[in-house]
């Protein structure tokens, strides 16, 4: 009877294990179909483009070339349009993570009776359109705005300054949109370490710049690391901001695509820039994803040891 049994439960474990699966497949189904037919099909009818030739006047003629991905590797202005990108986004993203670091770790402290309502606050600017934000940052930036009148008044600037269509303004700009992003990352993660450890770090003798180093950073890693990538891959791929803000003086990857297939009709290069932009994005947050993880390892440990 009890030989019975003990071939029972293995059985029984077998269907419930197998009941699991079904069930997370269904689950997860809707959704990979989804995002099979919404992003990765269109992905590869540009990879499929980017190998045809482009002719005037036409469409594009069926073709395997890899003219296209020659053309863009070989020509300085396409080679500075994304090493632009990647200046612009990794420098928004550095700044989105400095100044998202503070406000993340005081919603984290913060009692519950007020949080709710600074997280709304946080995430209100994602209910904006992005052109509804752009025309707030021109009104800031332009000849006439906030910014020069403010530099004028005080006596700093004798003219008003050129802000618009800058590298300048497009960093203050992206980082401004990608923030909540940021700071909502962050702050989930930071939640989570006790605050018991920095008091204890502190009787310890440790100081606040210790503390931060040796105990929130480090264990603040996991969110930084998620937080970062997530705003470089929106940076990367910013399309509205880059366009008002920068124009054609600041020109990025994304509005410089759509410039070849919307105003060229040059499907085949514009596949090729789009296929060298989600390469090049994919690459940079791999090489940083790795860099970070064994810094935040190594990091980790000394922080341990001490």
């Amino acid at each position: 009877m009890q030989r019975l049994n003990r071939i029972e439960r293995p059985a029984q474990h077998d269907h419930l294990m197998r009941a699991e699966r079904l069930r997370a497949v269904s689950l997860v189904s809707p959704a990979t179909l989804l995002l099979t037919v919404m992003f990765i099909l269109p992905l590869l009818v540009f990879v499929r483009f980017s190998f045809n030739q482009f002719v005037p006047g036409e469409f594009m003629k069926t073709a395997w070339t890899l003219e296209n991905y020659i053309k863009f590797l070989s020509d300085p202005y396409y080679l500075r349009v994304l090493l632009r990108t990647i200046v612009i986004s990794v420098t928004s993203t550095v700044l989105a993570l400095v100044l998202a670091f503070p406000v993340s770790y005081f919603l984290a402290r913060l009692r519950k009776r007020w949080k709710s309502l600074l997280i709304i606050i946080v995430v209100f600017p994602l209910l904006l359109g992005n052109v509804i934000r752009a025309m707030g940052w021109i009104a800031v930036f332009s000849q006439a705005g906030l910014m020069n009148r403010l530099l004028l008044s005080f006596g700093a600037i004798s003219s008003p300054l050129q802000i618009l269509q800058t590298p300048f303004a497009v960093t203050v700009v992206l980082a401004a949109v990608v923030m909540p992003y940021m700071i909502l990352t962050l702050q989930a993660v930071i939640e989570k370490i006790q605050p018991d450890l920095e008091e204890a770090a502190r009787d310890l003798g440790a100081s606040t710049w210790q503390v931060f180093r040796l105990v929130i950073f480090p264990l603040a890693m996991p969110g930084i690391l998620a937080g970062t990538l997530l705003v470089f891959v929106l940076c990367m791929n910013a399309y509205a901001t880059p366009l008002l803000i920068g124009g054609p003086k600041v020109l990025m990857m994304a509005p410089a695509l759509y410039s070849q297939i919307q105003d060229v009709s040059n499907w085949p290069l514009g596949g090729a820039m789009a296929v060298v932009l989600i390469g090049v994005t994919l690459a940079t947050s791999a090489l940083y994803s790795r860099i970070l993880s064994r810094k935040y390892i190594r990091s980790f440990e000394g922080g341990t040891r001490v």
